[in-house]
């Protein structure tokens, strides 16, 4: 038996052996191969959950269905992926484009109408499976587009931030921030922090200062939240769930006070640890532009570079089209 599941960290759809399953089916050993290939292949042969004699790590992951055979657990994956495009296409505003083509064919039919015999009343307008396929390969396209600019801007929002400076303007009261000892920047200090914070008072001490950190959207109040709660250095010792030797970050205290704050900043708890799973995976990338800019120091500066008016630039000939 093949079971079809989605990843929940990553929400991917994808099938696994049913004995992969736990018996809540809740979660689900994945391999941690890197090849997709080998994947698949480990998938598809239903071999024992283990490397070595060593488990593989479990997922959360939301069950779906079973299917008995390989081929039929592929073709409803296709399915449910397909499903979950129309909803991120209907949600992300592209409905329109789907009311404009039923009712362009609406006026083509009425246009028609003089032309044809009359219809009985049980007769209604169907799709064919082509003009489907096309319809899905245009939704497809757009979602694909979508991402693409998605990506863009993160990227150039991501090189125009400073990443040890937070962004929102709203800063708490300084007689409350000295008591916390924040960042943290050691294990020592995250131990120290989680014994406090079994004390109602110390939990809502923070949550309240937390909270107060301020910030615009959901990425602009975790990444407020997180710059203030540790350093880079302690936070590329986590990820959300512990794999790959780091410590998880989702079992601390800490991130139960985390959600609450960004709650009372109206973010929801799935919103808060999709946001806490980004800023944690980038951190590697913050350092690794944070460090050349503190070896080169304060007094390195950019040269200036003189712009050529356009004007003033050399005749391109066509001859240095042909040499290519």
């Amino acid at each position: 038996m093949y079971a079809v599941v989605t990843l929940l960290d990553s929400d991917e759809v994808m099938v696994a052996p049913s004995h992969w399953l736990s018996l809540d089916k809740k979660q689900c050993y994945w391999p941690p191969f890197k090849s997709a290939e080998k994947c698949m292949e480990a998938v598809q042969n239903r071999i024992k959950a283990e490397t070595g004699g060593k488990p593989w790590d479990k997922l959360n992951i939301s069950f779906h269905r079973e299917l008995g055979t390989f081929d039929m657990a592929k073709e409803e994956q296709k399915n449910i992926e397909e499903q979950k495009e129309r909803r991120y296409l209907l949600a992300t505003g592209f409905s329109p484009i789907l009311k404009r083509q039923r009712l362009e064919s609406t006026q083509g039919m009425s246009k028609q109408k003089h032309q044809l015999a009359p219809a009985s009343p049980s007769c209604t307008f169907r799709m064919s499976a082509d003009d489907k396929d096309d319809l899905l390969q245009m939704l497809r396209d757009i979602k694909s587009t979508v991402q693409e600019n998605s990506a863009m801007l993160n990227k150039l929002l991501k090189d125009n931030t400073v990443p040890e400076v937070p962004s929102s303007t709203c800063v708490p009261p300084k007689e409350v921030k000295t008591s916390l000892n924040l960042p943290l920047r050691s294990f020592d200090d995250m131990e120290r922090t989680e014994r406090e914070l079994n004390t109602t008072k110390t939990r809502t001490k923070y949550v309240k200062y937390l909270s107060g950190l301020g910030g615009f959207g959901n990425r602009d109040v975790i990444k407020n939240i997180m710059q203030h709660v540790l350093t880079d250095d302690l936070a590329k010792e986590f990820n959300w769930q512990g794999r790959g030797g780091k410590k998880p970050f989702s079992q601390l205290i800490l991130a139960d006070v985390i959600r609450e704050a960004a709650f009372k900043r109206h973010v929801i708890r799935v919103d808060c640890e999709a946001e806490i799973k980004k800023y944690l995976s980038y951190t590697a990338d913050r350092l690794s532009r944070k460090r050349p800019r503190e070896q080169e120091g304060p007094g390195h500066e950019i040269p200036n570079v003189i712009p050529i008016p356009l004007d003033n630039q050399p005749e391109m000939s066509w001859d240095f089209f042909d040499d290519i």
